[in-house]
């Protein structure tokens, strides 16, 4: 049996082709999207902040329970010098939880348009408090609010990235709990 493939190429689905024809963003429409995105943004980095203030009380509130199941299974553990390494990895975990919460500074290079001027989220009004008046009169609206998205999805992307840094020493240290455990099982 032969399958015989057509000559003629196939037409666009009807999709591509309203796609092709759709018209441009309008002004407005670009600048709600911005809006929008600005919105999204920051919301989740105040998500990222809340998440790690919540997961760092839930970690140390944890210690408490952890420590009398050592303690029960161990009554001298505290001169154990493994309870030496987990007092040091439960400290650097509150430190990588603290991390995240931590500001962070959006780098400069970051927005390569020389149209933007930051006059969005001001670093020092009163630095410029004498001429930010006349200075938003010349900004491009949509090159101050992209070069906003940036900077607030750039922070974002680093919260994100610390918040799963303390994520995995939350896992970690909680393995050296079970390894510390099963260590102080033998206790002479």
């Amino acid at each position: 049996m032969s399958v015989t493939v057509p000559s003629q190429p196939i037409a666009p689905l009807a999709a591509d082709a309203e796609e092709e024809r759709a018209p441009a963003a309008s002004p407005a429409e670009r600048t709600e999207f911005l809006n929008n995105s600005i919105v999204f943004a920051e919301s989740n980095i105040r998500a990222f902040d809340t998440k790690s203030q919540i997961a760092l009380a839930a970690f140390v509130f944890s210690m408490s329970p952890l420590w009398s199941i050592l303690h029960a299974t161990c009554p001298n553990a505290a001169s154990r010098p493994i309870i030496a390494v987990l007092l040091a990895a439960f400290i650097c975990t509150i430190m990588l939880y603290g991390y995240v919460l931590w500001p962070i500074r959006p780098r400069q290079n970051l927005v390569k348009n020389k149209r933007v001027k930051g006059l969005f989220f001001l670093a020092d009004p009163m630095a410029v408090s004498a001429t930010y008046a006349e200075e938003l009169k010349k900004i491009s609206l949509e090159a101050e609010l992209t070069g906003e998205v940036l900077k607030l999805s750039f922070i974002r992307a680093s919260k994100g990235r610390r918040f799963r840094y303390a994520l995995w020493a939350t896992a970690g240290f909680y393995v050296l709990v079970f390894v510390s455990f099963l260590v102080l099982q033998r206790c002479a």
